[in-house]
């Protein structure tokens, strides 16, 4: 099966897309949405009201199916997040935000933000060129190469362990949520040796 790397600034060439450089506000740290951590073990008593912010520095107001953003949260439309839980056979999280506009008023309940919980070992080190920390996390990288061996049986959206600010899409995912008229979703093919 082919995979794809997600593009979290969505669609750049479209300046009338929604997009944020702000974080999350309330019940949530954006830390714990890109970590991979299983939210409902963070926040045993709940989840509070979350908010996201929309910014004066980029105009624009149209909602797409997915929210581009510079902190590399999965900022679904319910209607899209509906897909891809339904697909995705890996444990996955939703949590419901409030997206706001610059002046703080709202501008749509109608999204969700996806949490892929845990990780998935896929990288061939031996191909990749980048520079890790003393965890093994890599801290930058000029190139990554996927394993082959390593993606049978992942699930169909996953964070790259050791990366988990990564998400792969499956080819199944990304033609699932391009069918149904999806916007705002940038996928590049990646290198499996």
């Amino acid at each position: 099966m082919k995979y794809f790397l997600f593009k979290c600034l969505g669609d750049k060439s479209n300046d009338d897309y929604c997009f944020t450089t702000d974080t999350p506000e309330g019940g949530v740290d954006s830390y714990d949405l890109i970590a991979g951590f299983r939210l409902s073990d963070e926040y045993p008593d709940g989840i509070e009201d979350v908010v996201l912010r929309l910014e004066d520095k980029f105009p624009g107001l149209e909602l797409a199916s997915f929210i581009g953003n510079a902190n590399r949260l999965l900022a679904f439309s319910v209607s899209a997040a509906q897909i891809i839980t339904s697909i995705n056979q890996a444990e996955t999280e939703t949590i419901p935000f409030t997206l706001l506009n610059s002046k703080g008023k709202v501008h749509s309940k109608d999204y969700v933000f996806i949490n892929p919980v845990g990780s998935w070992d896929c990288i061939n080190w031996k191909e990749s060129v980048c520079e890790r920390n003393a965890k093994g996390d890599i801290k930058s990288y000029e190139k990554l190469v996927f394993s082959r061996e390593k993606l049978v049986g992942a699930p169909h959206l996953f964070r790259v362990k050791h990366k988990t600010s990564l998400y792969l899409f499956s080819e199944t995912l990304v033609k699932a949520l391009l069918d149904a008229g999806h916007t705002n979703l940038i996928f590049s093919e990646i290198e499996i040796s």
